[in-house]
């Protein structure tokens, strides 16, 4: 486990029990195997499953109703006043909205002072007016795009974020590797390594409890390993992606696991970055 205080760089508070913004869970955790996830997971939830001291949050939004993000801001907004941490969130926006309606959206959240960019989970490619709009909205205002981008479309949001190079861009989930079939690893390891050599982007070390089937060392050495060898610790940010992670184990399993590369192979300074520094920079906590 980590010795010093850390920064979570990805996480998902919500309330399904009071906010009805969240249609499509039920069948995600189903199909998951991990029908918990429908459970209501709150600040204190958070701090119950952690088991370590995080002194900065970033909250990630996970709303699936039809702009529910626009409530969840100010949701939010009224977590931060207790939440005796920083807490940032990136929100997200309907992509299928005509342009003036998703800047007025974007402009709406961009209101909170908790907030500090956006992403889009599903249905936002490159080279479209939507991700044009987005790009050049969060590079105006030094705003953060947290890219969700797979082994397939990496190379297309490379060569389309090129056009935007002041945009600060923080890859999610390590590129989101599809599985842990041998062809999948492959091409994820080509795509996690063109994006490391081609782009200044940032990368966040989360997500791989959506595709391991448990969190222990023996099972994400490689993913683990392979991500410092090609990113470093200056670029890379430690992320939980709770409670969605929970599917393959508990928050412990998960920083035991990450700790396990940390004290191997990173100097006391290089720790630090991965586990805080990094993610307080690049959301101003």
């Amino acid at each position: 486990m980590p010795t010093i205080p850390i920064v979570d760089a990805h996480l998902h508070l919500w309330t399904p029990s009071t906010h009805p913004w969240y249609p499509d869970l039920p069948a995600f955790a189903a199909a998951a195997g991990t029908p918990t996830l429908t459970d209501d997971f709150a600040l204190a939830d958070y701090d119950r499953a952690a088991g370590t001291e995080v002194v900065g949050l970033v909250h990630v939004s996970a709303t699936t109703a039809p702009h529910a993000y626009l409530a969840e801001t100010r949701w939010i907004d009224a977590l931060a006043a207790t939440a005796g941490r920083p807490l940032a969130l990136i929100g997200t926006v309907d992509p299928t909205l005509s342009l003036p309606e998703l800047l007025t959206h974007l402009t709406e959240q961009a209101q909170s002072p908790h907030f500090r960019g956006i992403r889009v989970f599903q249905g936002l490619h490159p080279n479209t007016p939507a991700a044009d709009a987005i790009a050049s909205w969060l590079q105006e205002r030094d705003a953060v795009f947290d890219l969700v981008a797979t082994p397939a479309t990496m190379l297309d949001w490379i060569d389309f974020l090129a056009g935007y190079p002041t945009l600060r861009v923080v890859l999610e989930h390590l590129g989101l590797p599809q599985s842990t079939s041998p062809d999948d690893r492959s091409a994820w390891h080509n795509a996690l390594s063109l994006a490391a050599k081609e782009t200044p982007w940032h990368c966040k070390l989360s997500g791989l409890g959506m595709i391991a089937p448990d969190l222990s060392w023996t099972t994400l050495e490689y993913w683990l390993e392979s991500s410092v060898h090609l990113w470093g610790w200056r670029r890379l940010m430690f992320g939980s992606n709770m409670p969605i992670d929970t599917r393959a184990g508990t928050y412990r399993d998960l920083l035991t696991a990450v700790d396990h590369v940390v004290a191997t192979d990173a100097t006391d300074q290089e720790a630090t970055f991965f586990y805080r520094t990094n993610a307080t920079d690049a959301y101003a906590l």
